[in-house]
C-alpha cells in the first residue's frame, strides 16, 4: 500500500488515488479545513452525512494533491466549470481530472493535457437491473447481461454502466446524450481493454475503457486516450491518506 502521493505527474501519464471511504472511522469536518467556503455551503447542502462526507474528503485530497504539484497552497486553487458542468482548474498547467464516488469508497484520476472519466460503483447497490437495463442499453448490451449467470449479470451491468459513465464524464456529455446510444464493447479487469462507439462523436474510436482493480464490492472503469502511455493506480485506507493531506 503505498505511503505517499507522487511528487510529480508527466504527460502521458494517468495517476488514480483510491480511497476509502468509512462513516464509521470518519466525518465530513475532518476534511472541510482546505475545502473552500463555496464547497462548505455545497456540503451542508446534502441531506445524508455520508454524502457530505464524500463530497469533503474527495475535494480535500484533491486540493492536497494539486497543491503539491502546482506549488501552491491549497486554498489558493481555483475550480471553476466548462458550459458543459464540468469542473476544471485555471491556471492548471494542463492538468485534468475526474472524481467519483459510491458507497464506500471513492477515486481520483489526473491526468496532463488528456480529458479522462473515472465511474466506480458500489455492486451491492440495490437496483432494478432488468428496469434500468432497457433505459440506457442497447438491445445486444442487455442480451449480453442476460446471458450471464444470475451471479454474474450484475456485475456484467456495472461493467457496461461504468463504461458508459466514465465515457461521459470524460466528455463531458453527461445527461445530453441517450446512453442507448452509445454502444459498448467492455473491458474485463487484466484481460482486455474496452472499446465504445457513439456516431455523434468521431474521436469515441480513439478511447479506451479499463476496469480498474478496486476493493470488493466495488467495480471501476477509466475512459482515457489510447495514446495514454501508463496508469498508476494507488490505493489508500482511511488513516493512511489523512496523514497525508495538507491540514
Amino acid at each position: 500500500m503505498p505511503q505517499h502521493i507522487p511528487d510529480t505527474i508527466k504527460k502521458g501519464e494517468i495517476i488514480i488515488l483510491v480511497f476509502e471511504i468509512d462513516s464509521t472511522q470518519e466525518k465530513w469536518s475532518d476534511y472541510d479545513k482546505i475545502i473552500s467556503k463555496n464547497e462548505k455551503n455545497k456540503a451542508h447542502e446534502f441531506q445524508h452525512l455520508d454524502d457530505r462526507l464524500s463530497f469533503t474528503k474527495c475535494r480535500s485530497v484533491l486540493r492536497s494533491t494539486l497543491s503539491k504539484w502546482l506549488n501552491c497552497n491549497p486554498n489558493e486553487i481555483n475550480i471553476i466549470h466548462r458550459e458543459n458542468g464540468k469542473p476544471y482548474l485555471e491556471h492548471s498547467k494542463g492538468i485534468e481530472f475526474n472524481i467519483t464516488h459510491t458507497k464506500g469508497l471513492a477515486a481520483i484520476a489526473f491526468s496532463i493535457d488528456s480529458e479522462i472519466g473515472i465511474d466506480v460503483e458500489n455492486l451491492n447497490r440495490e437496483i432494478n437491473l432488468e428496469q434500468v437495463a432497457k433505459k440506457v442499453f442497447t438491445t445486444s448490451e442487455q442480451s449480453l447481461i442476460d446471458s450471464n449467470n444470475q451471479n454474474d449479470k450484475k456485475r456484467t451491468f456495472y461493467r457496461l454502466w461504468t463504461s458508459k459513465e466514465s465515457y461521459l464524464k470524460a466528455t463531458g456529455l453527461g445527461l445530453r446524450v441517450d446512453p442507448r446510444k452509445i454502444s459498448v464493447d467492455p473491458p474485463i479487469e487484466n484481460k482486455k481493454h474496452g472499446t465504445l462507439k457513439y456516431e455523434n462523436d468521431l474521436k469515441s474510436d480513439r478511447l479506451r475503457l479499463i476496469e480498474l482493480k478496486c476493493p470488493d464490492p466495488h467495480i471501476m472503469t477509466l475512459c482515457a486516450p489510447e495514446t495514454s502511455k501508463s496508469i498508476n493506480t494507488l490505493f489508500f485506507n482511511s488513516r493512511a491518506l489523512t496523514n497525508l493531506l495538507l491540514f
